[in-house]
């Protein structure tokens, strides 16, 4: 299942990493393995946001989890390939 992440950054400058999927936020949250290192936001019919809370966390959920980081431009289009499922 292919997961994708958009990188930014939070009102206090902490770095965040936005997830989706095409087997939606459901699927794609059980499937990842987190480290200390990060927190996870989720809630129903949004997407996942996971958040550093050390240096190097998001570095590291991307490598372990496999997630194709994108930049904006291909995560918009990549976004509306998927569709609406990405919020189940």
């Amino acid at each position: 299942m292919p997961v994708y992440g958009l990188l930014g950054i939070t009102h206090g400058w902490a770095r965040v990493l936005t997830v989706m999927s095409g087997a939606g936020a459901t699927a794609a949250r059980a499937a990842m393995t987190l480290n200390e290192d990060v927190s996870e936001r989720a809630g129903e019919g949004r997407l996942t946001q996971y958040h550093e809370r050390r240096q190097g966390g998001l570095d590291r959920l991307v490598r372990d989890n496999e997630i194709a980081v994108l930049e904006k431009p291909e995560w918009d289009r990549t976004k509306a390939s998927l569709g609406e499922g990405i919020y189940r």
